[in-house]
């Protein structure tokens, strides 16, 4: 698993930087996803961040860069959250046992509806069987 020293961030941006405005927003924990973390990002590619802050922000209100796009963790869907909290590169973690606890729950939670996920994904593409309609 790649770590936060290892990450590409966008020109203007250093991880010291990216972990001063989250903490000047309130973040409590905060993991980098998305491109720059598969290695796919591409040049003008955003940072994906996904930061927990303990109460509903408004991603809108916490200015980390423009080339910055923030998924606040508190609100996420369990899809999203899921795949952050396991593929994430954490970038900080000020409440480690608080991480911790909020990652286990997220990426179990997100497992076990693995099997659901995909029995949907299989319907919606026509290569898996529907429930049968009444009518």
């Amino acid at each position: 698993m790649r770590r936060a020293e290892q990450l590409e961030m966008p020109p203007g941006l250093t991880l010291d930087t990216l972990r001063r405005r989250l903490r000047g927003a309130g973040a409590v924990f905060a993991f980098v996803h998305g491109s720059r973390v598969a290695g796919t990002a591409r040049a003008g590619s955003d940072l994906d961040v996904a930061a927990w802050f303990g109460r509903p922000v408004p991603s809108w209100d916490v200015e980390l860069g423009p080339a910055v796009d923030l998924l606040v963790l508190d609100t996420a869907g369990l899809e999203l959250a899921g795949r952050v909290a396991q593929r994430g590169v954490l970038v900080l973690d000020d409440d480690p046992p608080l991480r911790v606890g909020w990652q286990a729950d997220r990426t179990k939670r997100y497992l076990d509806e693995e099997d659901r996920r995909a029995r949907l994904v299989a319907t919606v593409l026509g290569t898996g069987t529907s429930p049968a309609h009444d009518g």
